[in-house]
């Protein structure tokens, strides 16, 4: 959960830093034309794109603000109320991956989601009997 909010907080800088670098193929892909050609016919459009990408690369920050304090505190901890809590962080993975295919109109949209998400879903089922062990006295008596 800490590589996931470490390479959150790297693509939202890189959206907020370098939009243009990140505006080309979904151009191309959404609107069938280059950015150059978008910028000819409305600079406007493309100062939009780019404050829009940049407020998405914001919010990806603060998520993995979230991420990563919720990690380095609750979660490392056992806390359970952590664990639960992370469970929006695949939930807002498989949510982005189905709005870019129905958006879009292509279920490929949602293949590049797959590997983001489970990496995620096994950082939080992977340590899943350090929140729920199977048995108390067990874990009394080891403890």
């Amino acid at each position: 959960m800490l590589a996931l909010g470490i390479l959150w907080l790297v693509v939202g800088l890189n959206q907020v830093f370098t939009p243009d670098a990140l505006m080309e193929n979904d151009a191309l892909h959404i609107m069938g034309m280059s950015m150059n050609e978008l910028e000819a016919l409305s600079p406007e459009a493309v100062l939009y794109v780019r404050w829009l990408i940049g407020a998405l690369g914001m919010l990806k920050m603060s998520w993995s603000f979230f991420v990563l304090a919720i990690t380095m505190t609750g979660f490392r901890k056992g806390e359970k109320w952590a664990w639960y809590t992370l469970w929006l962080a695949p939930v807002l993975l498989v949510g982005q991956g189905i709005f870019n295919s129905v958006f879009l109109g292509d279920f490929n949209e949602m293949l590049q989601w797959i590997p983001i998400t489970t990496i995620t879903l096994f950082g939080l089922l992977h340590p899943y009997r350090n929140f729920f062990p199977k048995d108390r006295q067990e874990v009394l008596e080891e403890g």
